[in-house]
């Protein structure tokens, strides 16, 4: 019922939600990653980005064990390097990324190239930050050829080295560097951490786009200094009554660390931080965790948000 992301490992409890359950994600489970073309009616979802369709892949993830693929994404080729647009897993773990469909990645991508200025960078994840020089048009120059964050399963360890090679494809080996600064800031305080992102973007207007999966990334590319865990409640959407269940089972369980709520399939996602101390990094106050308020933010301001999306100018 829940995962934990702290001293490098991912815990693997009972699925509740998609068709396949955790069997597939089994220990020496031989995975398969297959590439080919997009299918006509999945380009067509992602049209309004105006990428090329044969720049368009389709990624499947297989199992042995299950019949269908238990994640599959598009993704846009450009030479090596791969950028992901629209994700989905059939499994409650994220097999790489988190889910993002057709329809809310072109909201924001759209809202970034309708409302960032071309003299202005956008810093954000490698991942958002290539979609956003792919398809939003704006100046985003992280990236990362250590492909920090991926979310690989417990069960597959040697995953790691396989995927954050194929991910990592086509970054530049100094892109790590910048991209380390950047995690570091998110992890510190919000003096500390804006005052980094300042100096990344060298003198120029700077917007920072983070996403709920963003602290999920953070905890894996460091485990020791961030530990966050999740556990899904049943429900129809976030309500008060689900809030109040999950805020009694945090009491209970003496987790006294900070909490968001997040709709996922059937049930409400309780993504909280197993440390009390972990509630102060700044990527906890630019989410929306229960112990963060965007409006008491002195650096960055809050500019604009979409469902797990949020986007913040860098005072």
């Amino acid at each position: 019922m829940k995962t934990i992301v702290g001293a490098g490992l991912i815990a693997i409890g009972c699925a509740l939600l998609g068709w396949a359950g955790y069997s597939a994600l089994r220990p020496a489970s031989h995975y398969a990653l297959t590439i080919a073309a997009a299918p006509e009616d999945a380009a067509k979802e992602v049209a309004s980005l105006g990428l090329a369709p044969d720049a368009l892949q389709r990624i499947e993830i297989s199992v042995p064990q299950e019949r269908r693929p238990i994640a599959a994404g598009l993704v846009a080729r450009d030479g090596e390097r791969l950028t992901p647009l629209v994700w989905r897993n059939e499994v409650t773990e994220p097999i790489l990324f988190a889910d993002v469909s057709a329809a809310d990645i072109t909201k924001v991508l759209g809202a970034l190239r309708d409302h960032v200025g071309e003299d202005a960078i956008v810093l954000a994840w490698w991942d958002l930050s290539r979609a956003i020089r792919t398809a939003a048009k704006r100046d985003a120059p992280l990236d990362d050829a250590r492909a920090s964050g991926l979310l690989i399963p417990a069960a597959w360890p040697g995953a790691q080295g396989a995927e954050r090679a194929r991910w990592g494809a086509g970054a530049a080996p100094k892109s790590s560097e910048t991209f380390d600064r950047f995690i570091d800031a998110l992890l510190s305080d919000e003096k500390r951490g804006a005052q980094t992102l300042s100096e990344i973007a060298a003198g120029k207007p700077a917007y920072v786009a983070v996403h709920i999966s963003d602290v999920w990334k953070a905890a894996a590319a460091r485990p020791e200094r961030l530990s966050i865990a999740y556990k899904d409640f049943p429900s129809s959407g976030v309500s008060h009554g689900v809030i109040k269940s999950a805020t009694q089972w945090m009491r209970e369980q003496k987790i006294d660390g900070g909490f968001a709520v997040e709709p996922i399939g059937g049930a409400t996602r309780l993504h909280y931080f197993a440390r009390k101390g972990d509630s102060d990094a700044l990527i906890a106050k630019l989410l929306p965790f229960s112990t963060s308020n965007p409006a008491q933010l002195e650096r960055l301001e809050l500019v604009y948000q979409h469902k797990g999306w949020w986007i913040y100018r860098l005072k």
